[in-house]
């Protein structure tokens, strides 16, 4: 099975995996990480190393919540170690869901495409004002 590691500043990634595992249940092979005001780069750098040791393959999915943030870069830094290491940043709670409805049934390469889809996809504007005026007979809320 695919490794998933959530890395972000502050606690969201605690948080988003919680939320995800509230609706899909606890998942085996995913660990969140929070990179806290101050934490030196070195002592992060070693937690995300130690997690990356423990997972049982090679294949591991890191989602991040920004690009060119100490977590994303700490990973980029890392692929030279972890050549199986895949990063996709912009994470949120649609996209975690996806990941652990799929990656028992995919290979890492096509889980991204999927993952990504997902995350674009549970972004949307609603104004009330215009959903009540059309006819929204098809569209669930």
């Amino acid at each position: 099975m695919i490794s998933v590691l959530v890395c972000t500043h502050g606690s969201a990634a605690v948080g988003l995996v919680e939320t995800a595992e509230m609706i899909c249940g606890k998942q085996s092979q995913c660990k969140a990480l929070a990179f806290t005001m101050g934490q030196p780069l070195e002592e992060f750098k070693q937690q995300v190393q130690q997690v990356l040791q423990s997972f049982n393959s090679s294949k591991v999915l890191c989602l991040t919540d920004l690009k060119g943030g100490t977590p994303f870069n700490i990973l980029v830094n890392l692929t030279s170690e972890y050549p199986d290491l895949k990063i996709v940043t912009g994470v949120n709670v649609p996209m975690l869901l996806q990941t652990f409805i799929q990656r028992p049934n995919l290979e890492l390469g096509q889980l991204l495409p999927e993952i990504i889809q997902a995350g674009k996809q549970g972004i949307d504007n609603y104004d009330i004002n215009s959903i009540n005026s059309e006819n929204t007979e098809s569209e669930e809320f």
